[in-house]
């Protein structure tokens, strides 16, 4: 199943009031990658259902999709009758006449303009701008490596703040957690740009240091 079949297979089960893991089961793909496939294509869930939102550039995109595909399907079915074949025939020779027409006459319009070729242009450059040049320069290779002069990462708001994103040491561990709590922990995870580990160690970091004194 492609893309935008998957979309609209999707939009047309949840109408249907029917829930997210039956959907993802009659599409046949795993929750936590449908949430993801939505995510992209600028859905995201606002009251129990996914909604397109349309200031996303992959909405529009996805919204463009479908009706391509909508206007492709409309001009393959037959729409002209047979009778009307011979008139459809003489139109079209008409057409090629024009089209040549202007086409000959573009031709020969082109042939009139003459095109000036363009001049060179020389910079002058002077010994002083040398100089300062090579000063601007040498002022840059003092201050290339400060910090301060250096810009900002900005982290969106509306973001997790994570501390530490390279994880050099990964420990693998098998827990259980209440299922709905865990499907909203994927649910979270799927909204941000962060991966699970990433959260997951940042969220123990902050419990252990609320507790440290248990430690």
């Amino acid at each position: 199943m492609k893309g935008n079949e998957r979309l609209k297979k999707f939009i047309e089960l949840q109408e249907k009031e029917m829930e997210f893991e039956n959907i993802s089961k009659e599409i046949g793909i795993m929750p936590k990658t449908l949430r993801a496939f939505l995510n992209k294509n600028g859905y995201k869930l606002e009251n129990g259902k996914y909604k397109l939102k349309e200031d996303s550039e992959a909405s529009q995109i996805a919204f463009k999709e479908i009706k391509k595909e909508e206007s492709k399907k409309k001009k393959s079915e037959p729409e002209i009758k047979k009778s009307r074949s011979s008139k459809i025939d003489g139109e079209n020779k008409e057409n090629k006449k024009n089209v040549l027409t202007k086409t000959t006459t573009k031709l020969k319009e082109n042939k009139k303009i003459t095109t000036k070729p363009k001049k060179d242009r020389k910079i002058n450059i002077t010994t002083e701008d040398l100089d300062k040049l090579c000063e601007v320069y040498d002022w840059y290779l003092q201050v290339k490596d400060y910090k301060s002069l250096k810009p900002k990462k900005i982290v969106s708001k509306k973001d997790i703040n994570i501390e530490k994103k390279e994880l050099k040491e990964l420990k693998s561990a098998s827990i259980r957690v209440e299922k709905s709590i865990w499907e909203e922990f994927e649910r979270l995870c799927s909204n941000s740009q962060f991966t699970k580990q990433e959260i997951i160690t940042q969220a123990l970091k902050d419990f252990m240091s609320e507790y440290k004194h248990l430690l």
